[in-house]
């Protein structure tokens, strides 16, 4: 079992190695200079390889603390209303999301990486039985080393000993090696894999948020600690786990499962269930389409690209303008609310004006979920581009330049529908509360509504023309884009926490806004020929 745990931890570092230098050649100005003959550097290799491995490990000591921060902590605190006897809801909710359904829900044979056991299984000719038991193992022991550190710092926060947090860690690990051998059992007796079936997914799913969040929410409290911190559970729990260990060492269906399981063709398939399950949202359903959609004279005065777009967005609109329907209902919806409000609680209106004096900043993160800017750029990749983009007359400046203008001008004028109503539902909402004279305080608040419309209209397109992160297999392929993208959200995220006045933060987003639009032009202009292209 050593080699074996040898060899998948040695490909796995050259894996990760390769995937850094791979992330370099696609960063621009040095991804050029970066030869592809750094894959076969053997020193250099070894030292990126210790470097990914190190911040992989770091990372799952922080994926832990994110877990049981965000999962647990956080809606603990926010149910309970604050820190004060947090300890007994925390210990709840880690008790059926954790030790309950997350112990029904995985398996380290049938939900782990199939990608990873592929390759070392068919591959590698890994035996079956070995490397299985590797991760049975291997993973459940360093799942109890990076829960510590978080389990102990929070522990120490709510109120709960370091030695109830080794005891709870060890019962959880103790109930993944029982739920392994569970399934294993179950395996060999009826050949289903559960976790693949939705009828048992989707009732644990529901099942497992009810109990977690549901209970506390109601404030029907379960005395967990007397459950778990006794002589009985753990004892229990460590001779079943023992037990189901000696019974997954002895199993003799490795081979079974891995011959149903890692079929090429069932690994190929899911492949392109993927890849098709990315850009399902943006196919167009050509039976759908009406003859008037198909009509070559609907834009006779348009020339270029400019009838290009015109015919492609007018083909496929209801692919593009679904989504900003939804959010016109979503918007009208709380439009009423917001007018029920203000009618049958007069008294609220005082709080009304006050929020809304201060909403420029919480507007960012609106906006930006607002934008359909990505799903457009999508809808064009695969509908379009994917096939223009073979032929070199399509990636020449003045063609992509003009095709950008033409493209900007629509999606803009499509994300600046809903925009335009939330404006004019903010000012009914002021009319009818009786502030009728607040309205001209408020134009900073509605200049920045739309600045901020085309702000996230322009950043997807410019990221796409600059970036074009997708593969010929309709794969996203660039680190750049999803770094930047991910910047953008936290950015948008942070600025729910900014209190400033919207006159001044207007001024900010009408300049950054103005600023990037012309940045976005001159780029793509010059560096999109060369990154405007099929990966």
């Amino acid at each position: 079992m050593y080699n074996t745990f040898k060899n998948t931890f040695n490909v796995g570092f050259a894996k990760k190695a390769n995937g850094i230098i791979y992330a370099l050649q696609k960063l621009p100005l040095i991804g050029k200079k970066v030869p592809s003959t750094l894959y076969s550097h053997t020193k250099l290799k070894l030292t990126l390889g210790v470097i990914a491995t190190v911040f992989s490990v770091l990372g799952r000591f922080v994926g832990k603390a994110l877990y049981l921060g965000v999962m647990i902590m956080l809606p603990a605190y926010y149910i309970n209303d604050g820190m004060e006897n947090i300890y007994p809801i925390f210990l709840q909710m880690f008790f059926f999301l954790s030790l309950v359904f997350g112990t029904i829900m995985e398996s380290r044979v049938f939900t782990g990486s199939v990608k990873e056991a592929f390759d070392m299984i068919r591959l590698m000719r890994c035996e079956p039985k070995k490397y299985y038991l590797k991760n049975i193992i291997y993973k459940n022991v360093v799942d109890f080393i990076y829960f510590m550190p978080a389990m102990f710092i929070l522990g120490s926060i709510i109120g709960m000993s370091p030695v109830k947090s080794i005891i709870l860690i060890f019962e959880f690990v103790a109930l993944r090696f029982i739920s392994e051998a569970m399934y294993l059992f179950l395996y060999s007796k009826f050949s289903i894999i559960f976790q693949e079936k939705m009828w048992f997914l989707v009732p644990i799913m529901f099942a497992a948020l009810a109990t977690s969040y549901g209970l506390a929410f109601l404030k029907i409290n379960i005395n967990c600690d007397v459950i778990l911190f006794n002589f009985v559970t753990p004892l229990i729990l460590g001779v079943l786990a023992v037990m189901s260990l000696m019974y997954v060492i002895k199993y003799k269906k490795y081979t079974n499962i891995a011959i149903n399981t890692l079929k090429q063709q069932t690994f190929i398939d899911a492949e392109g269930a993927v890849e098709k399950a990315m850009f399902a949202e943006v196919t167009l359903d050509e039976k759908k389409m009406h003859k008037e959609d198909l009509n070559k004279n609907l834009y006779e005065d348009k020339k270029g690209y400019e009838y290009l777009n015109a015919l492609f967005f007018r083909r496929h609109m209801k692919i593009i303008v679904a989504p900003i329907r939804i959010r016109v209902i979503i918007v009208g919806a709380i439009f009423i609310a917001g007018v029920c409000l203000v009618i049958f609680a007069p008294e609220s209106r005082v709080d009304i004006m006050k929020e809304l004096k201060e909403m420029s900043p919480l507007m960012v993160f609106i906006m930006y979920i607002m934008s359909t800017g990505a799903r457009c750029c999508k809808a064009m990749f695969y509908n379009c581009d994917a096939s223009l983009l073979r032929y070199s007359y399509y990636r020449e400046k003045d063609v992509i330049l003009s095709n950008f203008k033409a493209r900007l001008k629509r999606i803009v004028g499509l994300n600046l529908i809903p925009s335009v109503e939330l404006c004019i539902g903010i000012v009914i909402i002021v009319i009818i509360s009786g502030y009728s004279n607040e309205l001209i305080n408020l134009i900073p608040l509605m200049l920045s509504i739309l600045c901020l419309s085309c702000f996230f209209s322009i950043h997807h397109l410019f990221m796409y023309y600059v970036l074009q992160p997708y593969t010929e297999q309709f794969q996203v392929k660039s680190p750049i884009f999803s770094a930047v993208n991910g910047a953008i959200y936290f950015i948008s995220y942070m600025c729910l926490n900014i209190k400033t006045a919207s006159s001044y933060f207007t001024f900010i987003v009408l300049g950054v806004t103005i600023i990037y639009m012309f940045v976005a032009l001159i780029v793509t202009y010059k560096v999109a020929p060369k990154t405007f292209k099929i990966k």
